[in-house]
């Protein structure tokens, strides 16, 4: 039997180049809900981008400005947010966000963020590194330690190098009306 609980928006989590952004923007236009990208949103209401904010900041002050939006965002209603694929690491501010909220992990392979990362000529400049390490070696790690907190932290999981962005649209609308009710 699946457990109901009240869930008000989707939420999708997972690394870079997982499909946040593109599934989040289809999910909404579905469901007639808003969609938020919180990088993005970020970036509106500090004028500036990510590598930018983390330029003057830091990662540590780039986390600070996103916890208080995700923290404004807990209590969204019919909306579809894509968080930053650091977002899962504020650990105790998630269960907030998990009350109402039916979160996805889009996850994907290395090889395949890597080559999605590749095909992305703005990614390099949007983000900037999180660790002094080579492209693989970082991807590798941080999905290493992501990874247990994506998985505990989600109602669903899905691979999204195995399949279309329709594809896993039907997937979690399906997944969301069958928990939600």
């Amino acid at each position: 039997m699946i457990m109901k609980k009240t869930m008000h928006s989707i939420l999708l989590t997972g690394f870079r180049a997982t499909g946040k952004s593109l599934i989040g923007k289809l999910l909404a236009e579905r469901l007639g809900y808003h969609f938020i990208d919180t990088d993005h949103e970020l970036c509106r209401r500090n004028q500036q981008t990510v590598a930018a904010i983390v330029a003057e900041r830091g990662w540590q002050g780039f986390r600070t400005v996103e916890r208080a939006l995700l923290q404004e965002m807990a209590g969204q209603k019919k909306t579809v947010l894509a968080v930053g694929g650091g977002a899962i690491e504020h650990e105790d501010i998630w269960p907030l966000l998990r009350s109402g909220h039916f979160i996805v992990w889009l996850q994907a392979d290395k090889e395949t963020i890597l080559s999605r990362m590749a095909a992305d000529d703005t990614s390099s400049k949007q983000r900037p590194a999180l660790t002094s390490q080579n492209i693989e070696d970082e991807v590798a790690e941080v999905l290493a330690r992501r990874s247990p907190l994506y998985q505990s932290g989600s109602d669903m999981t899905l691979d999204t190098a195995t399949r279309t962005p329709v594809e896993l649209v039907e997937q979690i609308l399906g997944r969301f009306i069958e928990v939600s009710g």
